[in-house]
């Protein structure tokens, strides 16, 4: 297994999206893998899927399926095993820097910078995978650390409805995840004052919208913007 990681570019995609590209593999693993097997994804999540895949192991130098791959497709089970094994492998470098059940957040920043090529948004978006991949893992975390992460499945009832509560984090990510799958897809949120989220997205061209559509369209883009706006004077 190739262990060197150098300034390689950390996975940064969604933790989700990555275990949902497995599932494509369900009638069998392909000897050579490309981009096309994931034709439901924007042309952006296919190559973030590829380098994950590559920065993992779980494809070799020339884009072919290695034995974790195989494993993690066909035995679901035995997912976070392999898992960990890869993460020990790939992430050593950030493992040797600190221990991971006393890093903080500060020292795990420090140590992707040091260690990969990724900056900004992009190394947030890193540490994410990296923290939700550890935890499915069943890798032990620091109490910082576990602070970064909460439950994605909370159920709570009201009457005899039930709705999944997501933080706002997770609520974001899955917005952006749907959104990207659908090409030229405009996505804008705006956070309420009682705590939830309303995004709209638009997939439709408005030059090629009938006058309804693009009067309906603008006019709700308008009352976002403004009660964006009215929200940031709001303590």
């Amino acid at each position: 297994m190739a262990t060197e990681t150098g300034k390689r570019v950390a996975p940064y995609l969604p933790f989700a999206t990555f275990i949902n590209s497995l599932d494509v593999f369900s009638q069998g693993v392909p000897p050579k893998l490309d981009r096309s097997l994931w034709r439901s994804q924007s042309g952006l999540l296919q190559g973030q899927i590829m380098n994950a895949y590559r920065f993992l192991y779980l494809v070799d130098d020339d884009d072919s399926a290695t034995d974790y791959l195989t494993k993690m497709a066909t035995k679901p089970e035995q997912r976070p095993e392999a898992l960990k094994e890869l993460i020990e492998a790939q992430y050593a470098d950030v493992l040797n820097d600190h221990d991971l059940t006393k890093m903080t957040l500060k020292m795990l920043e420090d140590s992707f910078e040091k260690n990969f090529s990724v900056s900004g948004a992009t190394k947030q978006k890193a540490i994410a995978f990296f923290l939700k991949a550890a935890k499915f893992a069943d890798m032990s975390l620091s109490s910082f650390l576990q602070s970064q992460l909460r439950n994605t499945g909370t159920r709570k009832k009201r009457g005899t409805k039930t709705r999944i509560e997501l933080t706002g984090e997770e609520e974001a990510e899955i917005i952006s995840d749907v959104a990207s799958q659908s090409q030229g897809a405009v996505t804008h949120s705006v956070r309420l004052k009682s705590g939830g989220l309303v995004s709209v997205t638009v997939t439709a061209n408005p030059f090629s919208m009938p006058v309804e559509d693009r009067e309906f369209v603008f006019s709700m883009i308008d009352m976002v913007q403004k009660y964006e706006a009215k929200r940031e004077t709001l303590p």
